[in-house]
């Protein structure tokens, strides 16, 4: 199933309606502050690194003139896996005169395209595809208007001061950073269940497994930057209401231990954190080719 996200230097000017992800830029021109990402607190957020210089925080590399040169590439593809092994790959953007010179730098520095990074493409034509689509999650077709030349909506152009992207990639989540998925976690705590009700496990290994499950969704990598051990549920300081949701989780996952019949207490750390625990802000990627952008 396709989503559709959308990019602009005005976050004012992205409709919630009609729009799976929301990208804004994290530093460079148009830069986004972070409380205009509380607005699509309720939808998935992109954050785009325009300068090439937040690799920890950026979850899309914008390549393209008056933004991070061909050459930042591979280093900050380098950067961001080794900040969050195991993790989706990191994403590059560009429009196709740009890949002819990406693909060789990434090939040059031993990355390989699909495996170790993924691409976002520009077309801003309508077109929805290009010929050789390995490695490319999302193409950005559409344009925000200009009003100079009297503009309309239509197949390249969008219907308000945005550019408009089509997502291909259903894995691909902005923000998350965990080396596990959602699917991985249940599985664990599902197994720890299912240990439970045979005669041949022990409270050992049901601790075990289920405390695998918590720490996976509370875990991640913690540089020397605000980044809290909960960005991968939501950048903090837009995401109170991923905070409540996530305590939810982890309390839901301690009484389902404690309840099973002959468990044992939860083990220590597994205490699910307190709701007023302020989460440090997590950076925002930056737009891609964003509305005012040539792309």
């Amino acid at each position: 199933m396709t989503r559709i996200m959308r990019d602009s230097d005005d976050p004012s000017a992205i409709p919630i309606r009609g729009t799976d992800i929301a990208a804004g830029y994290l530093n460079g021109e148009g830069t986004w502050p972070a409380r205009a990402f509380v607005k699509f607190r309720r939808i998935e957020q992109a954050r785009i690194d325009a300068r090439g210089t937040r690799p920890r925080q950026g979850d899309i590399l914008d390549v393209e003139d008056g933004c991070a040169p061909v050459s930042r590439a591979a280093s900050w593809v380098k950067e961001r896996k080794a900040a969050f092994p195991g993790a989706y790959p990191p994403v590059i953007y560009c429009n196709q005169d740009f890949l002819t010179r990406v693909l060789p730098a990434m090939r040059a520095a031993g990355l390989r395209r699909g495996k170790d990074y993924r691409l976002w493409i520009a077309t801003l034509d309508g077109t929805k595809r290009i010929p050789d689509m390995r490695g490319v999650i999302a193409i950005q077709y559409k344009r925000a208007p200009d009003p100079a030349k009297g503009e309309v909506p239509g197949p390249a152009i969008a219907t308000g001061h945005f550019d408009e992207s089509i997502v291909f990639d259903d894995d691909w989540h902005p923000g998350d950073d965990f080396p596990y998925t959602e699917k991985q976690i249940q599985g664990w705590v599902k197994k720890g269940v299912a240990a439970e009700l045979s005669a041949s496990a022990t409270q050992k290994q049901i601790r075990e497994l289920v405390k695998m499950g918590v720490a996976a969704e509370l875990s991640a990598p913690i540089d020397g930057s605000d980044v809290t051990p909960a960005q991968g549920a939501q950048a903090a300081v837009d995401a109170q209401d991923a905070l409540v949701k996530l305590t939810q989780q982890v309390a839901e996952l301690t009484a389902l231990v404690q309840a099973l019949p002959g468990a044992t207490p939860a083990p220590d750390g597994m205490q699910p954190p307190s709701t007023t625990q302020a989460l440090a802000g997590a950076s925002t990627p930056a737009g891609n080719g964003a509305a005012s952008r040539t792309g």
